[in-house]
């Protein structure tokens, strides 16, 4: 007679983890970029009254009987399909219209002489799975020219080459191009996104792989200059960026000269599901999610390579062309929760706590009978 309070017990530990998932969603209805859990029960086990039988010449089969101990939490799935755009009315405030994330992490760090300080060996190149997943770009420049979310975190992306340097590979196909309708040459070597510095005359010049003195983090060379610190980045007022739908950042300098800052990153992984939740919006990759791959949304950096390889080359990545989604300025993804099924939620899994509270009374109630049959 106790199985069934045993059962009532497991109903009531599972509606509790439902309910707690279900307030979780209701709380985050407002919070930008949320993805509900959804919550599946599965029965718990089984003991055998009677087997089953397969019957003979004269009789026919009998089916087993079992009696169940109640229910146990199967999943917590979470609905990572994309919310609506809510406007905000801030350019570098990003939506993504589609599947993807945004790839964010530390500044790269430089080796240095330790009798000099100089720097002597190129920025340390990220592994995308090391670095943090994100679906809200409530993004902004920090002091230092640098497109940060609001924990500092650094937007990864790719870097327009310097005048004369070369492509990776020579023969990519369908290079970018800038307002004046002029051919791009996008580095291929995954970095934080960040304002470019100025030669002599105040012209933009972009990163390259040597690493320069004065520049704390990876390198810029003028063309034929020699290397300035971060007090001589471009002039550009936040006011004057733009974001295209393939997440190229443009910009307006204090010269009235029109720049392409950088691309912006987007990562996938085969099982979005299997991602792992760190609080504040931020995923990283499980076991059951896959590799992070890395593209560009509208295929600007198509028929290349991650981070410089050649292709072919062991462990080369193909640069994605994040086909499907675009990148929305002045948007951010609203909550996925929905309010209404929420609370229908609440209902039935309330109704369904009260019912196993009961089957612990009546049993109670039972047994009590039981003490008391002789008087």
């Amino acid at each position: 007679m106790t199985g069934s309070m045993y059962a009532a017990i497991a109903g009531l530990q599972t509606h509790m983890q439902k309910m707690n998932v279900i307030g979780n969603n209701i709380a985050n209805a407002n919070t930008y970029g949320f993805k509900p859990g959804v919550t599946t029960f599965t029965e718990s086990m089984y003991t055998s009254i009677k087997n089953s039988t397969a019957g003979g010449d004269t009789t026919g089969g009998t089916n087993a009987a079992q009696i169940g101990y109640g229910s146990q939490l199967s999943t917590i799935d979470v609905s990572m399909s994309a919310g609506t755009p809510a406007p905000t009315n801030v350019n570098s405030n990003l939506y993504l219209n589609g599947s993807g994330f945004f790839l964010v992490g530390p500044k790269p760090q430089v080796q240095t002489d330790p009798n000099t300080g100089d720097p002597i060996g190129e920025a340390y190149q990220p592994d995308p799975n090391q670095l943090t997943l994100k679906r809200v770009g409530n993004f902004t420049l920090d002091k230092d020219g640098y497109l940060v979310d609001p924990a500092g975190n650094c937007v990864y992306g790719f870097m327009p080459l310097a005048a004369g340097d070369a492509q990776n590979p020579p023969d990519a196909a369908g290079p970018a191009t800038d307002a004046d309708n002029k051919e791009i040459n996008w580095d291929t070597f995954l970095r934080p996104i960040r304002l470019p510095v100025a030669d002599e005359d105040g012209k933009a010049v972009y990163p390259t792989n040597t690493v320069n003195n004065g520049v704390p983090d990876y390198g810029y060379t003028p063309d034929g200059g020699n290397a300035l610190d971060e007090e001589n980045l471009v002039k550009v007022n936040s006011i004057n960026l733009s974001i295209d739908k393939n997440g190229v950042i443009m910009a307006v300098t204090n010269n009235e000269e029109t720049i392409t800052i950088g691309a912006i990153a987007l990562a996938n992984v085969r099982n979005p599901n299997g991602l792992t939740k760190i609080g504040e919006g931020y995923y990283r990759p499980g076991g059951n999610s896959g590799d992070v791959t890395v593209g560009v949304a509208g295929g600007v950096l198509g028929d290349r390579y991650l981070n410089g390889a050649a292709a072919g080359a062991a462990g080369a990545q193909a640069i994605d062309s994040g086909a499907g989604t675009e990148i929305l300025a002045n948007y951010l993804e609203s909550s996925k929760t929905d309010v209404s099924t929420e609370f229908a939620d609440l209902i039935t899994t309330q109704r369904g706590f009260q019912a196993n509270t009961k089957i612990i009374t009546v049993t109670d109630e039972m047994l009590s009978e039981l003490v008391n049959m002789k008087r």
